[in-house]
């Protein structure tokens, strides 16, 4: 977990441009500011888009990587950016390798797969339950060898793939003009087993991959295998520009490709994209180098020197011919257009942004209930706030209009400052002033608020800014803003018995935890529930309530809602998943008069699970003893059926 520190920064009057600068000019590429990173690989998992990133912050001021670390960065909107931190670090999670380089990603069998190149030496593997990790099981995957066909200049740039019928891939490789193999010949694919970590050799040799350096990447667009890779420095081949995506084409992912052109012009430097469908488009993320280039240091990676190879992750619409041929990407400095507005009263961490000024992001050391796993770094919170630093969010839909803002944020001893809510820009229509008083150390946190005023309808930008004179004001987990007109209710559809006889006041709201047994939480979305499997929850006081989505439970009605929501009481296991990742806010209403701050309630002793039988798909009975043969099986636990997989 790395140290919070707290950074000088370029002071807002020598710097008045950036400081007054009206938002709409401000641009979106790089997707994020406050980190350099390059080499990106995306990935969907549950309705949203993750992009993984090599760390290029620590990259030694006279050139040359020294990168240990992958960013995970994520969106639903293709304009707001959630920070997730470094995901994944060496050694510490695979131990035998000190470098990280360009990282690949592939999503199969309910997990995600990441393959790690040691610099240029060899590629290992790793699994998480989810794209933040923590993941376990780092191993070496791949290694030079010449009866495996391994045998590349430099053994790097791993791709994972999965075609539509399920089989896996991996494609990797690379070497300069003048390696053996060289180009053309430099680049490799093999299989994967169903494990997703271990290779079918020998593996392919991809053939006609003019002037061929590396970046390998494949995509499938209906029948049409994609084969795109960046060409080198010294190609003097005519239309094949130097350190361009070029891509090939074929009916087959390893073999019968043909070159057919340039996916992506050069960018002054080496590149890396990767393609991907995304809510019905395509798009191309890359890297380049226009965050280093920015003149303003608030801009930029607080105290980051911007020498060497700092690069950045962009992002730009990528388009076909009618003859399935690509459309040339054209690099922009302001992105696709977004796609969805962003709600404001559903929980917003900090740390989504879609552009800043003088912030910085790390791992929280404490107090907010996510401090870190094995393999995984603490929650990222927005840090090294200073006097008129900012943030910004797009396109945010208020709707009928807000009525309160409420923010959980930390302060030191001595630190305190204020949070103005603007609209348009930095200095536009304020709508808010929200005030925050120190909480006696950066790990004890509590909820602010303040009035709203004026906030209709959807915003094209909204700003949170900051004032004060500490050097540090404070640190932000998340926000919330409440609607007008549904000034905070007691809930009077609350009975002791929905959460097995607790009072109102300790119900869980707004928790970041995941519910274990005897805790209770109260949620607006009841699609999000998801019990551990062989869990006894209680819905609204009906036991055992699933939703019709559970593909592991076997109940498929919907209790009404209470209180315009849901309590969840966990009698015996936990509650494993709110959304699409476990320390997201789960998104209760804010119309109950509860205070949203965690409370870890006492366990109370319940009976213990009754003795589990467990059966065929078909019924059949196959006694108590959960079954050795792989297969699909359903248990039942007193009034509990699931169904389980044994692989």
């Amino acid at each position: 977990m790395k140290q919070l520190l707290s950074f000088r920064k370029i002071s807002p009057l020598s710097a008045l441009v950036g400081l007054f600068a009206l938002s709409p000019i401000l641009a979106e590429n790089p997707i994020i500011n406050q980190k350099y990173t390059a080499d990106p690989t995306a990935i969907v998992w549950n309705d949203r888009l993750y992009v993984y990133c090599s760390n290029d912050n620590n990259n030694p001021t006279e050139g040359g990587y020294d990168i240990q670390a992958y960013t995970l960065v994520s969106t639903d909107d293709m304009a707001n950016w959630t920070d997730h931190g470094e995901v994944f670090r060496v050694p510490r999670d695979l131990s035998s390798y000190n470098q990280a380089y360009a990282p690949g990603a592939a999503v199969k069998n309910g997990k995600v797969y990441l393959y790690i190149p040691n610099g240029g030496s060899g590629i290992g593997v790793a699994e998480a339950p989810r794209p933040e990790g923590g993941f376990t099981g780092g191993k070496v995957l791949i290694t030079n060898n010449a009866n495996n066909n391994t045998n590349v200049p430099w053994l790097f740039d791993p791709m994972g793939f999965v075609d539509t019928d399920g089989q896996g891939y991996i494609y990797f490789g690379g070497g300069p003009a003048d390696g053996n193999p060289g180009p053309g010949s430099n680049l490799r694919g093999a299989k994967l087993n169903s494990d997703m970590m271990s290779v079918q050799f020998p593996a392919t040799t991809i053939s006609n991959s003019t002037c061929s350096f590396e970046a390998a990447y494949v995509h499938k667009r209906g029948s049409t295998y994609y084969f795109s890779y960046s060409t080198n420095f010294s190609c003097n081949v005519s239309g094949v520009p130097n350190g361009s995506i070029a891509y090939m084409t074929s009916s087959n992912p390893l073999t019968g490709y043909t070159y057919r052109g340039i996916m992506l012009g050069g960018t002054n430097g080496n590149n890396h994209a990767s393609p991907i469908e995304y809510k019905d488009k395509w798009y191309l993320f890359y890297h380049d180098r226009k965050l280093k280039s920015k003149s303003n240091a608030n801009e930029r990676p607080v105290g980051i020197s911007t020498e060497g190879e700092k690069r950045s992750v962009g992002v730009d619409v990528l388009e076909y011919n009618s003859d399935g041929t690509i459309k040339q990407v054209a690099i922009t400095t302001t992105g696709p257009a977004q796609i969805k507005n962003l709600n404001p009263y559903d929980t917003v961490r900090a740390v989504t942004i879609n552009t800043m000024y003088g912030i910085s992001t790390a791992a929280s050391t404490g107090g907010n209930d996510n401090e870190g796993e094995i393999g995984k770094e603490g929650k990222q919170i927005l840090t090294g706030i200073s006097n008129n630093d900012w943030i910004r969010v797009k396109g945010v839909d208020f709707g009928t209009g807000a009525a309160k803002f409420k923010v959980r944020a930390a302060a030191a001893s001595g630190s305190s400052g204020s949070i103005e809510l603007r609209t348009g820009s930095n200095t536009g229509t304020l709508i808010g002033t929200c005030n925050i008083a120190s909480t006696g150390g950066w790990t004890t946190w509590n909820t602010f608020e303040c009035d709203i005023t004026n906030a209709t309808g959807v915003k094209d930008f909204l700003y949170l800014v900051f004032k004060g004179s500490s050097s540090e004001l404070f640190r932000l987990d998340w926000y919330i803003f409440e609607k007008a007109g549904t000034d905070p209710q007691i809930c009077g559809e609350y009975q002791p018995s929905f959460c097995g006889g607790m009072a109102l006041a300790d119900v869980l709201d707004n928790s970041t935890i995941k519910p274990t047994t005897g805790q209770c939480i109260f949620i607006g979305d009841f699609d999000i529930i998801q019990p551990w499997l062989e869990s006894i929850i209680s819905i609204n006081g009906v036991e055992n309530i699933c939703g019709a989505d559970w593909d592991d439970c076997g109940y498929n009605s919907k209790p009404a809602t209470k209180d315009g929501g849901y309590y969840v009481y966990v009698q015996t296991g936990t509650v494993n998943k709110w959304n699409d990742e476990d320390d997201v806010v789960a998104k209760a209403k804010p119309d109950c008069n509860i205070t949203p701050i965690v409370r870890y309630l006492p366990s109370t002793p319940h009976s213990p699970l009754p003795t589990p039988n467990y059966y065929t798909i078909k019924g059949e009975p196959v006694g108590s003893t959960k079954p050795a043969k792989p297969g699909v099986y359903l248990v039942k636990q007193g009034n509990s059926v699931q169904k389980i997989v044994v692989r």
